[in-house]
């Protein structure tokens, strides 16, 4: 039996082809090369190829990586930089086209007019908003902010132009200073529509249908 086996193993050594075949899978295996003291393990090209390593598909792996790494993820770490708060923009005032259509369409947003009592009244619009150059977010920094007011405070307080109006609105100095200078000189000049022009305007202050001339809304900040 012992004698069999031997005889196998002498044949199967001195066959051509087993030669060929372990040579071919010597070469394909990495070789290990010395350089100084760094130690490099050498793939060979015909393993690159065959394994899909080559220099075209290292390309194509990292601009696939490039193409997912663009791609906005919602569990990472920064959001939208349209969804950012006002906090963190800078955002312009609402342009005045001052009830010029054909500019509204062609800038494509901006205010008709300004000024309203109510939400309904107010006219809403869109404004150029930029982040912070120290806040992170994703996507465009500069963008258009939807849904601003058309809304702007002057030095038009309400408190103050009901107290001259009560006290000092015989000589139209409540009209004076909401800018309405063409009926405040009349008011001043028939002291107060003998008085009942002077309680009109108290009541038209009260129930806020008299408001300043250049359509700003009063200023709520003291």
């Amino acid at each position: 039996m012992r004698i069999f086996y031997g005889i196998l193993a002498f044949l199967v050594a001195t066959n051509p082809s087993a030669r060929a075949i372990q040579a071919r899978s010597d070469k394909e295996q990495p070789q290990t090369v010395v350089s100084g003291t760094a130690v490099q393990s050498v793939v060979p090209v015909q393993a690159q190829l065959s394994s899909g390593m080559g220099p075209s598909s290292s390309a194509s792996s990292s601009s696939g990586a490039g193409a997912a790494n663009s791609a906005f993820f919602p569990l990472g770490p920064n959001v939208m930089c349209s969804f950012l708060p006002r906090d963190f923009l800078d955002c312009k005032d609402p342009i005045d086209h001052r009830e010029n259509v054909t500019a509204q369409n062609e800038k494509k947003h901006g205010c008709l007019r300004f000024g309203g009592s109510t939400y309904e009244d107010v006219e809403h619009t869109s404004v150029v908003c930029t982040v912070f150059a120290d806040i992170d977010c994703f996507g465009d920094r500069t963008f258009l902010r939807d849904g601003v007011p058309c809304v702007r405070y002057t030095d038009h307080y309400f408190v103050t132009t009901l107290i001259y109006s009560m006290l000092l609105g015989f000589l139209g100095m409540d009209r004076f200073c909401l800018g309405q200078t063409g009926t405040a000189v009349g008011k001043l000049l028939t002291m107060g529509g003998v008085g009942v022009w002077w309680i009109i305007d108290v009541i038209l202050l009260i129930t806020n249908n008299l408001l300043p001339e250049d359509g700003s809304n009063w200023n709520p900040y003291v």
